[in-house]
């Protein structure tokens, strides 16, 4: 978001003459930390560099900015820039010297000032010395003796570090959370100007959560439902805290994907709103909240549910991180992931209750899910603009292939209506309905479910999610209390 001035404006030329002006670039010039956001972008473009990132942590803190630095090539499109900061940096650098001051690697900083174009030079982290707090205080006033500048200059600073900065500058210009970190720092020396950054708050992590897509975990509950033990309480208590545990799970594993897609998110035109890519959530914060949901899942799963549960929850966890690094831009094996992932809720809930699933449900999970997988696909491949060569950015697919994904989809989609067919006729529905001739009108809305969605799907009417679709469409819900009913006539 576009900051703003909490007080009023104030233009640099009325404003200290020819004081140069020291600018901060974490959390000032650029809303969020460069050091982190490196490494996220170093993690998609460069993975083996964390290799050298992990060899550099028992050396410390600056040998860690170097590792990150020398294995990652970054540029200014790469961060979300604060507009207030940089419109006043750029008038103020018509009337005096304008100098980047950061503790961010030098080899990033560097970059960054060379494509703001307004600063004269830079003052940051180097391989010996890390430039925090006074350490950058003492840096900014030997930069001041060397060009003969005097001792007097301004600094736009975010953080309580910089308050022995801001004292010897005899005032402060103040990049803040909120009103009352301004107000705090003016208790100490006079604000020339305030811009705002929004601080982290409850909204935005619940948000970064995304619960509306919990609604797809409610398969968990479909081996209890099929079982008829919805009426059992040993048997619905696992199924609901497998629910819970695999929801925040799900959630934390949304916030590893958001953090490692922060730059492409930057530059879409939704998902820029989300709170990493917005900047609203630091990310060392995001990654401990994400650790902390995960342990809870595994905690409450270990009291209530088999010890197996807790692997079914890790292997879930292994796998979205397989997709999220690389398997997203595999051709098809990234929709057959997909799809087992819709599937894995449905083990989940078998394992979780001591229910079997059986083969039959499995099949029929497969093909279906397999087929939603590529209605998501073909989808991002209709609405994501392609590139020049007619790629879909961060696909393996062409903006050519829509046709065919359609046609796989199609399939596939219909072979999960067979299925559930051969079923019927099967040996095992006599066991477990006295009347299945009602169940030939699951059939028959499946194949009316199925395509309504491919129609909507190629007319450009399906959101990103099938699942999420189905969920909240007035005739998809129809759809299930129609098959509902069959199912508890068949009984």
């Amino acid at each position: 978001m576009s900051s703003t001035t909490l007080t009023d404006p104030v233009s640099p030329s009325e404003v200290s003459g020819q004081r140069p002006l020291f600018v901060d670039m974490d959390d000032t010039l650029l809303e969020g930390d460069t050091l982190w956001e490196s490494l996220a972008v170093m993690v998609r473009r460069n993975p083996k560099g964390l290799f050298a990132v992990a060899a550099s942590l028992p050396k410390g803190r600056v040998a860690f900015k170097q590792a990150v630095a020398r294995n990652v090539d970054v540029t200014l499109e790469d961060f979300k820039v604060n507009e207030g900061v940089l419109s006043f940096i750029q008038e103020a650098g018509a009337h005096r010297p304008v100098i980047l001051a950061t503790a961010a690697h030098e080899q990033i900083a560097r970059r960054i000032a060379d494509d703001t174009g307004v600063f004269q030079d830079v003052i940051a982290t180097t391989d010996g010395k890390n430039l925090k707090s006074g350490n950058k205080l003492v840096a900014i006033q030997d930069y001041l003796k060397a060009h003969e500048m005097g001792p007097a200059f301004d600094y736009i600073g975010d953080c309580g570090a910089d308050r022995p900065i801001w004292a010897a500058a005899g005032r402060a210009h103040v990049c803040a959370g909120s009103d009352a970190q301004a107000a705090d720092i003016a208790g100490i020396v006079p604000v020339e100007k305030s811009f705002h950054r929004e601080a982290p708050s409850a909204r935005h992590f619940i948000k970064a959560m995304r619960p509306h897509q919990w609604v797809k975990n409610f398969l968990i509950f479909l081996p209890v439902i099929l079982a008829h033990e919805i009426f059992n309480f040993d048997k619905v208590l696992p199924a609901i805290v497998a629910f819970i545990a695999f929801s925040l799970t799900a959630s934390a594993t949304y916030m590893w994907n958001d953090i490692l897609d922060i730059q492409a998110d930057r530059a879409h035109a939704k998902k820029c709103k989300r709170p990493f890519a917005a900047s609203l959530i630091p990310i060392p914060l995001g990654v401990a909240f994400s650790l902390a949901l995960i342990a809870f899942s595994c905690l409450i799963t270990l009291i209530f549910c088999p010890p197996a549960t807790v692997l079914v929850i890790l292997g879930y966890i292994a796998i979205t991180l397989s997709y999220s690094l690389d398997l997203k831009r595999r051709l098809m094996l990234d929709v057959i992931v997909l799809g087992v992932l819709y599937g894995y809720r449905i083990m989940l809930g078998g394992v979780a209750t001591g229910i079997a699933v059986s083969s039959w449900l499995i099949g029929f999970s497969v093909f279906f899910f397999f087929g939603l997988a590529l209605v998501k696909r073909y989808t991002e491949i209709e609405k994501k603009p392609p590139g020049e060569d007619g790629r879909i950015a961060g696909r393996a697919y062409y903006s050519s292939d829509r046709e065919v994904v359609g046609v796989i989809g199609i399939v596939a989609s219909f072979i999960s209506v067979l299925v559930m067919a051969l079923y019927i006729t099967s040996p095992t529905v006599a066991v477990l309905y006295s009347r299945p001739e009602p169940l030939w009108t699951v059939c028959l809305v499946l194949i009316y479910w199925i395509s309504r969605v491919w129609m909507l799907t190629h007319r450009g009417h399906m959101p990103d999610d099938p699942i999420v679709f189905a969920l909240k469409d007035k005739v998809s819900i129809m759809c299930g209390i129609v098959c509902a009913v069959a199912v508890a006539a068949a009984l």
